[in-house]
Formats: C-alpha cells, sequence, structure tokens
C-alpha cells in the first residue's frame, strides 16, 4: 500500500467535480463554494431543475471522523443535498462506517472515480414530491430549500 497514489484536498475536489458534470450529468456545479445562509461549505454542490447532490472529499481517516462532529451530521441542523457522497482515495473509508442513505464513491490510482455504494446510471427524481420519492430512494434526502437557495445565488452573483 505504500506505493499507492496520494491524492491531495484539491485534487479529490477537482475530481469529483468534473464527475458531477460529465458522469452525473449535474449542469450547475460548484467547488468550495461559501455562502450566507449556510454554515456548510461542501466541497463540491451540483444542481439539476428537480434535486441537489453534494460531495464531501476527504484524504484522511480523521477528516472523515471530524465530519461527523458537524450539527448537519448530528440531526441538529438541516443539510443540502438530497444526495450526499464522501469521495476518497480508494480503500480508505470502510464501506462499513457511511452513514444511512449517504454515498461512498473512490478515486483509483489513475484518478478514476468508482462507485462503491451510490444508485448508477441516470438520478432522476420525476414528477414526484420529494417526501414521495424519498419512500422509494434509498439515498434521497429531504434537504433544506432555503440553504441551496443560498447556494445558487451565491454561484448566480460571482
Amino acid at each position: 500500500m505504500n506505493n499507492e497514489i496520494k491524492w491531495t484536498h484539491p485534487e479529490l475536489v477537482e475530481i469529483g467535480y468534473n464527475y458531477v458534470l460529465k458522469q452525473l450529468k449535474f449542469p450547475i456545479a460548484a467547488k468550495e463554494l461559501k455562502c450566507i445562509g449556510s454554515r456548510e461549505q461542501p466541497d463540491v454542490i451540483a444542481f439539476r431543475s428537480n434535486c441537489s447532490l453534494m460531495i464531501e472529499c476527504k484524504t484522511s481517516m480523521a477528516d472523515f471522523r471530524a465530519d461527523f462532529k458537524k450539527p448537519e451530521r448530528q440531526g441538529l441542523l438541516s443539510s443540502i443535498g438530497n444526495y450526499r457522497l464522501y469521495l476518497a482515495p480508494k480503500g480508505l473509508i470502510k464501506l462499513s462506517l457511511i452513514p444511512e442513505r449517504w454515498g461512498l464513491l473512490e478515486v483509483n490510482d489513475k484518478g478514476k472515480v468508482e462507485v462503491v455504494k451510490f444508485m448508477r446510471g441516470n438520478i432522476y427524481i420525476g414528477n414526484h414530491a420529494p417526501e414521495v420519492h424519498q419512500e422509494d430512494d434509498d439515498y434521497f434526502h429531504l434537504s433544506d430549500l432555503e440553504k441551496e437557495r443560498a447556494f445558487l445565488y451565491s454561484m448566480m452573483i460571482r
């Protein structure tokens, strides 16, 4: 394992950003965006007309564990992203540690994203109300629309 490539956080963010745009086909995305109206600073946030997705990039287990201290992860505050994913170097995070309804993507030594735990193919929630869709989708979260609007606004004024 000593000869494995060590991905930096900025490299993982760039890989995640490109994956969301090119593979998952989200037309609107941003990297490491801050905005007034939300404490969260997702590494990648992406939007479609009817859903949102966020990726948290992790380069170490300490960073991964620290993520669980956030009030949003403890359910104390509402969070962004109908879909929430971790992206990490291959083998860093054990699948058993991934929270319910979260996905895990890994980056191999060639910089390619491998889906470990998440849906494959098109993400399409149809015309269902989010509450109804959540019952049928193992990865779907009800997100804080007000916070997401703040992110969209921040993206648009840049």
